[in-house]
């Protein structure tokens, strides 16, 4: 009867240091907090606009610049005056095909310039103001 009373002592000495209580409860809390947090805010940054951005491979050789005025048939970049080729290629940022009048004033630009007519774009993608 002895060992078992004991034996319940012991226990619920044991359950007493193993529950949590004021600061030790606090603190825990605290730190559980600032884990999510932590976690949380790491996930949103990963998230970035790089999925707004084309592919690097996809851009080389291409210029940039803004759009500072749009014409009839030409386009101005930058202050530069470059015409668009009949079969123009242009994207978006999320490289969807681009309707020309879409386009406005202060766009970003990058642009792929044929190299037989260096005023002549024949593939662009376009970055429009939100």
């Amino acid at each position: 009867m002895m060992d078992r009373t004991r034996t319940e002592e012991q226990r619920e000495s044991l359950h007493r240091d193993i529950r949590m209580t004021g600061p030790r409860r606090l603190f825990a809390h605290t730190g559980i907090m600032v884990l999510v947090v932590t976690f949380l805010s790491v996930m949103n940054t990963g998230v970035t606009r790089a999925e707004d951005q084309p592919i690097p491979s996809m851009t080389i050789g291409y210029q940039t610049g803004a759009i500072t005025a749009i014409y009839e048939k030409t386009l101005e970049i930058n202050g530069r005056a470059y015409g668009l080729m009949p079969e123009v290629i242009m994207l978006d940022e999320h490289e969807e095909t681009l309707d020309p009048a879409r386009l406005m004033v202060t766009a970003e630009v990058k642009f792929h310039v044929k190299k037989e007519q260096s005023n002549k774009i024949d593939r662009m993608i376009v970055t429009l103001p939100r």
